[in-house]
């Protein structure tokens, strides 16, 4: 079994070079020189905590894989990154829906003079609609935190989005949101349910 010195010098080596850094680059980051990266990399000194969570964050690795022994450092490296490319495409994809309300939006105003804000709160459902599509593809932890809170945010946006409609009908319309109350504990019930 390799000491800890000796794991932590070679996944340092190993992530800079994985990564194509020089040692100057990964000093930059960190805010330290390229001499300290390679006195950390001979094991002659080594970082302290708060620089060492510094390096993880650059590498996008939790803390806890810099000082224990991997076998492929680039295939850790690489989903790492794809890690990294799903949460990018599932914000891209989100935005996209906000883009389209805002042209969604200054159409119906330049064409038919139509101040139609309503339509960003219709946004909210519908970008909680596309975040439950990708947590349920590429999430593997928290995945029923993550669609738990899509589907209340969902929930309630929509129950908003129906009461500033239906307000027109009366003050009663507000018990709209009692509705709410029982999705909302299906919701939870429903996520709760185990698999066998």
């Amino acid at each position: 079994m390799k000491a800890i010195k000796e794991i932590l010098t070679e996944n340092l080596i190993n992530l800079r070079k994985a990564h194509k850094m020089t040692q100057s680059e990964l000093g930059s980051l960190v805010g330290y020189s390229d001499k300290a990266i390679s006195r950390w990399e001979h094991g002659e000194v080594l970082p302290d905590i708060e620089t060492l969570e510094k390096v993880a964050n650059v590498y996008n690795v939790p803390l806890t894989f810099l000082l224990t022994e991997q076998k492929d450092i680039e295939k850790a490296s690489k989903k790492a990154s794809q890690n990294g490319n799903k949460v990018i495409i599932t914000m891209l994809s989100g935005v996209t829906v906000w883009f389209i309300a805002t042209i969604i939006y200054i159409g119906l105003i330049i064409m038919d003079n139509i101040n139609y804000w309503q339509i960003f709160v219709l946004a909210v459902p519908i970008s909680c609609i596309i975040g439950i599509i990708f947590s349920s593809i590429w999430a593997r932890k928290g995945r029923r935190k993550m669609i738990f809170a899509f589907l209340s945010i969902m929930l309630w946006s929509l129950l908003a989005y129906f009461f500033l409609h239906l307000s027109i009908f009366g003050h009663w319309i507000w018990m709209l949101f009692l509705l709410g109350i029982p999705l909302q504990i299906a919701i939870i019930l429903a996520l709760n349910l185990k698999h066998s």
